[in-house]
């Protein structure tokens, strides 16, 4: 099942990151450059608006290197199914990692700049992720606007996300039968059956929707910051200031570090 759907979500991941970067070459720059907003920065810096910003990225460091790593650690051979005495416990960890992956903040923001540069919305400085209600979210503002201008990245994300087992999982509201293999789920969304089978491939398409998406942006900014040369014209930030984003190479500790930088322009 991975051999299928690896080289499917990479497919959709790097024609959106081409799309993007072919229709609207500076919001691309401002999504591969994490661009996102520091409320009362103004009052030092002249602007709220920051590039490379990392915090959200280090919060999920620790929660996608564990996805990786199981992944490489349970995957690297076809076939691998929940069975034996380990096969509730790993089916367990996929149910915890599929919660979590759905509730990243950092994770959501990534998928839904994307999907909004896709529609024609430009790069959203500052979207507001709810805590709760994120089925609404995903549904509205990433998976049906997308599809309904038959964008690839709509029906990935719906070949992923799935509301009903999501809460399940994350209220306890489900029950598993290792012998005919099935998840019973009971939430508000009425009660549901799911094979083994149709649970892993939802958790599979969703860890490797973040692994892609996270190694497309990761490899983007990094061959970008390489350039050493201005990425953008100028333009102005959401709070009017104007301002063109850098690439340079930057030397930290004997070490050459590719960034972004957002310089100021004053008007002559």
């Amino acid at each position: 099942m991975i051999k299928e759907i690896i080289p499917e979500v990479t497919a959709v991941i790097e024609k959106s990151f081409k799309t993007i970067a072919d229709e609207d070459y500076t919001s691309y720059i401002l999504y591969i450059g994490r661009a996102d907003i520091i409320p009362g920065l103004k009052k030092v810096h002249r602007t709220d608006c920051v590039i490379d910003y990392q915090l959200d990225r280090y919060y999920d460091e620790t929660r996608e290197a564990f996805y990786v790593h199981y992944l490489t650690r349970n995957y690297s051979k076809s076939g691998f199914c929940y069975d034996g005495e380990s096969g509730i416990d790993d089916l367990s960890i996929e149910m915890m990692i599929y919660c979590h992956l759905w509730d990243s903040v950092y994770f959501l923001k990534s998928l839904y700049r994307l999907a909004a540069v896709l529609d024609g919305k430009g790069y959203q400085w500052n979207p507001d992720i709810p805590e709760n209600g994120k089925y609404n979210f995903i549904k509205e503002k990433i998976i049906s606007p997308l599809q309904a201008k038959n964008i690839e990245l709509g029906d990935l994300v719906a070949k992923a996300y799935d509301s009903n087992i999501r809460n399940a999982f994350a209220h306890s509201l489900y029950n598993v039968d290792v012998g005919s293999k099935k998840i019973y789920t009971r939430t508000r969304q009425g009660c549901r059956t799911y094979t083994f089978d149709e649970f892993q491939k939802l958790f599979l398409y969703s860890v490797i929707l973040m692994y892609q998406l996270k190694r497309f942006l990761e490899f983007n900014h990094d061959e970008a910051g390489r350039m050493n040369a201005a990425l953008t014209e100028a333009f102005l930030t959401p709070d009017g200031v104007k301002v063109q984003v850098y690439g340079e190479m930057t030397v930290r500790a004997g070490k050459s570090y590719p960034e972004f930088k957002l310089a100021k322009i004053k008007d002559k």
